[in-house]
């Protein structure tokens, strides 16, 4: 039987990486303490990282596909012994 892995070469640009991190830190913090006000903490909590992830999916998306500035990039797929 003959199984095969594959491993890849992963580019990333750290500086892009934590600006895209910082801006949707600041993006989710502003969005949920203007929009969530007298809630309990685990409403902020919940806002906040699911905010922040999907600012951060976006973000990657935008620079990956549509700027054509890419956050990471995969270099090279090889086959691993």
């Amino acid at each position: 039987m003959n199984e095969y892995h594959y491993a890849a070469w992963i580019v990333f640009d750290l500086r892009l990486l934590i600006f895209v991190a910082l801006i949707s830190l600041f993006l989710a913090i502003g969005t949920v303490a203007l929009l969530f006000k007298g809630k309990q903490w685990h409403d902020y909590l919940t806002a906040f990282i699911s905010l922040f992830v999907t600012i951060f999916v976006v973000t990657i998306v935008i620079f990956n596909g549509l700027a054509n500035y890419p956050v990471f990039l995969i270099e090279d797929i090889f086959p691993f012994p």
